[in-house]
């Protein structure tokens, strides 16, 4: 059975920013200063965002979806449980999981927390593997499945920068990725500067991008997530530190899937035009 951790937990802070709501009416802008960003009804008739993620990971062959919410999150399992009881959730059996935030922060701590308290509020996951990915952006069928099927349990995706759609200067945006020559993860280094950028460059030239969706095996993530620090100037625990520590303590054990695709995001108001239309074109009324 295929399991899929979608981490809807974070605040959203960059969505609640004034600029690109020129577009937009006043439900939508409403909704993408309050909701999760999943949950945004970018779709058909209002439909969320996450529905089509749920949907794509529906067709890849995911029959398990843990959602990990916010703790003021009062949107999200009441919709997919009333989606699920109605029979139109394409018999996704979904769980629930929260991101609880300590009473000396204001927010969530970062997505190494987020994934470590998921699993740890799931048992029943233990001695599985199974996908972890953001719920703002929208991953295709063939990337998910190539991550369920998988032989190699714990693996991120190695997206081509060209094929993702950005250009060479919004490449230090992102997190590069580094693999030998077996396609083994090497480095993943966080906004990368130029020289560091090219470093990163495959045999083939290729410039990799992570954009944060990997495959785990439960117990052998979480040893590294729960040791997983603060980072220094971030101050968050994030879930690529810790990705990479597993690699380089154990080399060849995480590895990559290339892809040369697109992935619709849902980072601020100003794409939130363009998703809708991307949604319209590409799914119509599913």
């Amino acid at each position: 059975m295929g399991k899929l951790l979608i981490m809807a937990g974070g605040m959203s802070s960059r969505m609640k920013k004034i600029e690109g709501a020129e577009s937009l009416n006043s439900k939508l802008i409403e909704q993408a200063n309050t909701y999760p960003k999943g949950m945004i009804g970018v779709g058909k008739d209002g439909r969320p965002f996450m529905d089509y993620l749920i949907y794509n990971a529906h067709k890849a062959g995911y029959e398990e979806v843990l959602i990990l919410k916010n703790p003021k999150d009062f949107i999200t399992k009441p919709y997919y449980d009333e989606l699920s009881s109605n029979g139109k959730a394409w018999g996704v059996k979904f769980r629930y999981a929260t991101q609880l935030i300590s009473p000396d922060r204001e927010k969530p701590a970062g997505t190494a927390d987020a994934v470590q308290q998921a699993l740890e509020q799931t048992p029943e996951w233990a001695g599985e593997r199974f996908t972890v990915c953001n719920s703002d952006n929208l991953y295709s069928v063939n990337v998910l499945k190539l991550l369920k099927e998988n032989p190699i349990h714990n693996s991120l995706v190695f997206y081509e920068s060209v094929g993702l759609g950005i250009d060479y200067e919004r490449v230090k945006a992102f997190a590069v990725i580094k693999i030998d020559e077996k396609g083994f993860l090497k480095d993943l280094i966080e906004k990368p500067n130029t020289e560091q950028i090219e470093s990163a460059r495959d045999t083939n030239g290729k410039i990799g991008v992570s954009m944060n969706i990997f495959h785990f095996n439960y117990e052998e993530i979480l040893k590294y997530l729960r040791k997983e620090p603060f980072h220094p100037i971030r101050n968050e625990r994030e879930l690529p530190s810790a990705v990479l520590k597993m690699a380089k303590e154990n080399p060849q054990k995480v590895t990559t899937i290339y892809a040369e695709e697109s992935v619709p995001d849902l980072t601020s108001k100003g794409d939130i035009s363009i998703v809708q239309k991307y949604l319209i074109e590409e799914f119509g009324d599913f």
